[in-house]
């Protein structure tokens, strides 16, 4: 065999050797995006082909999720519901409104998916904001309550047509947890999803450090910019912050209206609590409890976690014209201050 043919046999053998080790090295991705209204972020590490995977899968998981539970989605199955065209129900929306239905059993009704007619009033759902009476209001909140909703037979029942669902107190934690599962799924271990700011963790970044993630502090306006000064290290366990600061609009008295609707009153909730945070395992459950205890105020949600003592959750409130703090005691020495 003559040397130049040697050298070709090699080259053939050597290349395909070179594209195998290529694939099958280590790298980090990253992902983003606009999902239900608001943004996406999602990093993790993994070989090429594993992330030629997870990307195709994402992005139609992301479509899937916004047919059944978003109300952006004009089709979507909830919109179909909100119009009461009794769709039949699929395994996303039935999981969404389950673990909605448990977290407002858990905290007696703080949440609530039934406030969908409300939260359009207001203005915080995909409809414009409407000028409400307190007439209007309580026209409403006779249609409002979790224990008149549930599913029979892959159909949701409503005791009343007039009621209206509205999942996004959980729906981006359950988009976050789903994201999360897939990757898992897909033998990829060190990730962090971030879906509008519900954000789960996984494993380790590189060079096995910890996953950080920074609580926003509070501002006196939706466009001014955000400010960081504490932070904690996310270990396989999600964060999930939820507050009244940005998500708001001013009335025709000039007052801020917060987005958080109390199902109780119908009303903005009025209260010193600015933001919570709320640390579990997964993301719907903090997503749902976050939302929870920004309607029970912080004296409440206080006595709430008397009752569960391993959650972990972090309040920031105004008191004395300050800002002032309260964290939960399992949680103190996970937060770290940035300056």
């Amino acid at each position: 065999m003559n040397s130049s043919l040697k050298h070709l046999i090699l080259s053939l053998l050597i290349i395909p050797l070179f594209f195998s080790c290529q694939s099958n090295k280590i790298e980090k991705h990253s992902l983003d995006g606009i999902i239900q209204g608001s943004y996406y972020h999602i990093v993790y590490y993994s070989t090429y082909s594993q992330h030629q995977d997870a990307k195709k899968d994402i992005a139609k998981l992301f479509k899937q999720i916004d047919k059944s539970v978003s109300l952006w989605e004009e089709g979507s199955i909830i919109n179909q519901i909100n119009k009461n065209l009794d769709p039949v129900l699929d395994t996303i929306f039935i999981e969404c409104f389950t673990k909605s239905q448990e977290i407002s059993a858990l905290s007696s009704g703080s949440l609530d998916c039934t406030v969908g007619s409300l939260v359009e009033k207001h203005g915080f759902a995909a409809k414009q904001r409407e000028k409400i009476s307190q007439k209007e209001i309580d026209s409403l909140l006779q249609y409002v309550g979790y224990k008149t909703v549930s599913i029979e037979n892959k159909r949701l029942k409503k005791k009343y047509p007039q009621t209206k669902i509205d999942l996004n107190a959980i729906a981006q934690g359950y988009t976050t947890d789903k994201i999360s599962e897939l990757l898992i799924s897909k033998d990829i271990k060190n990730f962090i999803v971030d879906i509008t700011g519900e954000v789960r963790a996984s494993g380790k970044k590189e060079n096995n450090k910890s996953w950080l993630c920074a609580i926003e502090q509070p501002s006196d306006s939706a466009n001014q910019e955000r400010q960081y000064d504490t932070y904690i290290e996310l270990n396989n366990s999600s964060i999930v912050t939820s507050g009244s600061y940005r998500k708001y609009y001013v009335d025709e008295n000039g007052e801020k209206k917060s987005h958080t609707i109390d199902p109780k009153t119908g009303k903005s909730v009025e209260h010193t609590l600015l933001s919570v945070s709320v640390i579990t395992e997964n993301a719907i459950l903090a997503d749902g409890l976050a939302t929870s205890f920004m309607v029970m105020g912080l004296e409440k949600a206080k006595e709430f976690l008397k009752d569960y003592p391993d959650l972990k959750a972090h309040f920031i409130y105004w008191e004395n014209n300050q800002y002032q703090t309260y964290t939960t005691a399992n949680l103190i020495n996970s937060l770290k201050s940035l300056n």
